[in-house]
């Protein structure tokens, strides 16, 4: 008996048990089951939900129908760079300034009754994700230490800041976290203690152009990963990594050390660290063997050796209530990339598995959908043959599985497959990844070797189905231009078997700096000691409820 031959009132009764890619699937091998599904909207929202690269959030109170507007409107938004609301912020440049969760925050020094102190402002980001609020919130707090980096979690109403410590003697240099509720910016009530602090390899007063600075912190549930650099003259510098349990204060055994590492905490017991590790360097634990730096009575000075190619390693995060020996995969990328300028794994402001969206959320990027990107850009005179000088290394995050027992190392021919090069162009800056898409802007001013901030923006979008998406906003068309707030182009590409969707802005924009969220991207613009910020947001706007 065909399944064709059952009546339609059991064919819904079927689709409706399906999950979202599961039903894209079936639609897109048979055009009968399509045209069932986009006649009943409870479907038809799911069928969207997988083609944008969308997971169903918790709204009980929303049904699918009302949420289906929503959606394709954001991910129109999305695909042409053409926002619904725009908020603005003007401000005297800040020391720092950035975007955490769904927080915009900014802190500076400041002066009251004589005494200077630091000022860190939070302001809640709109989403037309969420049911609508009648006033975001907004907070400020004065702190008696210079706040280096933020980071924040509200799931968990964790605000994490990081200072740090320079000793007025010859004494070690201390980076420090702070635990803080997000609402009162007092001790968290699950942190034992109220700050952890790092004691760095660096000592005594820096010499001249030697630099250390807070690279990142991330907070995933109860792990914080912390990233510290000593940056020294023309670029060259070392990391240190390390990992804290905050609700108790105490660092994980495991701590590493290179001069180009980057991180990414991909659950509670799993790590992802980029480096490029030199030929000599062999250590089983995991851990950076020797360093590549050695000190001399006025600093650092780079002791040179051989290079390996660049090396991903996933870690397994010692837990110490069980006896087990720390254990790692490598993936080697590719032979020609041993001469870098510079590496870096793009952090991913999407949700990662396991973690709850916001109360009330429509919808959300599918978690396992995420991408992992890794910035890499050669020097000028070692650029390797069909490589642009700048590359994007783009793989689906679930394909990093947690190392089992035993070590284990891919050569770059083993696992290619799974991987995306995109070629950027050369004057590209300030890297965003959320869930699939890449966010950058490109100098338009460096093309004509003058410095301003005349800027292009780009968003990269790597969903499996974006072209099919782009193709439904214009079905007739072989050519994406579009004149709505701002004047944006479309265009389809291919990397390898991969297409994705590049939309940028047609004409140029004050940007010096770019951040992104699932729902806006923030343009920051620095000029004559003002910033001004505009946060861009994607959707369709909610009926505020009413205020007695």
């Amino acid at each position: 008996m065909s399944l064709f031959s059952l009546s339609r009132e059991l064919l819904l009764i079927i689709l409706e048990e399906l999950d979202p890619v599961s039903l894209l699937h079936f639609c897109k091998s048979s055009r009968y089951i399509h045209i069932i599904v986009v006649n009943y909207s409870t479907l038809l929202y799911r069928y969207e939900l997988a083609l944008s690269g969308m997971t169903d959030g918790i709204s009980s109170f929303c049904s699918p129908r009302a949420r289906l507007d929503p959606l394709l409107c954001h991910r129109k938004g999305w695909l042409t760079l053409n926002w619904t609301s725009e908020d603005r912020l003007c401000i005297p440049t800040p020391t720092i300034v950035g975007v955490s969760g769904r927080f915009l925050y900014h802190a500076s020094e400041s002066s009251y009754h004589g005494i200077f102190q630091w000022s860190l402002h939070i302001y809640e980001l709109r989403s037309y994700r969420t049911p609508p609020v009648a006033k975001l919130q907004y907070c400020k707090f004065n702190l008696p230490f210079e706040i280096r980096k933020v980071a924040i979690d509200a799931v968990q109403n964790l605000l994490v800041l990081a200072e740090l410590h320079f000793p007025s003697q010859d004494g070690p240099i201390t980076a420090s976290l702070h635990f803080l509720d997000m609402w009162t910016c007092q001790q968290h009530p699950q942190a034992q203690n109220l700050r952890f602090q790092f004691q760095t390899d660096w000592w005594g007063t820096l010499p001249p152009g030697h630099r250390i600075s807070i690279e990142r912190v991330q907070i995933y549930g109860i792990m914080v990963g912390l990233s510290v650099r000593l940056g020294v003259e023309e670029g060259e510098g070392t990391t240190e990594l390390v990992l804290v349990n905050w609700h108790t204060g105490i660092d994980q055994r495991q701590r590493f050390t290179g001069d180009l590492l980057s991180f990414d905490i991909l659950s509670e017991s799993c790590l992802m660290v980029l480096s490029h590790p030199d030929e000599d360097e062999d250590d089983d634990s995991g851990e950076s063997a020797a360093s590549t730096w050695e000190r001399g009575p006025d600093g650092l000075y780079l002791h040179e050796r051989g290079k390996r190619s660049p090396q991903i390693t996933i870690h397994h995060i010692v837990d110490d209530r069980r006896l087990c020996s720390a254990q790692v995969i490598s993936y080697d990328l590719p032979e020609s990339w041993k001469a870098i300028s510079f590496l870096q794994i793009c952090p991913n402001t999407s949700l990662k598995p396991n973690v709850t969206p916001p109360a009330g959320t429509f919808f959300h990027s599918d978690p396992f959908q995420r991408a992992t990107v890794i910035l890499v850009e050669f020097p000028s005179h070692s650029v390797p043959a069909r490589y642009s000088k700048k590359v994007a290394l783009v793989m689906k995050e679930s394909f990093f599985q947690p190392p089992s027992l035993g070590d284990r190392s891919l050569p770059w021919e083993e696992w290619q497959d799974h991987c995306t090069v995109i070629h950027l162009p050369d004057d590209s800056h300030a890297f965003e990844v959320v869930g699939r898409k890449l966010v950058f802007f490109q100098s338009v001013g460096e093309e004509n070797f003058v410095a301003d901030s005349r800027s292009r923006l780009h968003v990269l979008d790597l969903n499996d189905h974006a072209a099919e998406c782009l193709r439904s906003i214009a079905p007739l068309s072989s050519t994406w231009s579009w004149n709505e707030k701002w004047a944006t182009a479309s265009k389809i590409f291919k990397a390898g078997a991969a297409e994705f969707i590049r939309t940028s802005t047609t004409q140029v924009q004050s940007i010096t700096w770019v951040g992104a969220t699932e729902d806006a991207v923030i343009l920051y613009n620095e000029c004559d000691g003002q910033t001004v910020i505009r946060v861009l947001t994607f959707g369709t706007p909610q009926q505020t409820p009413n205020v007695p």
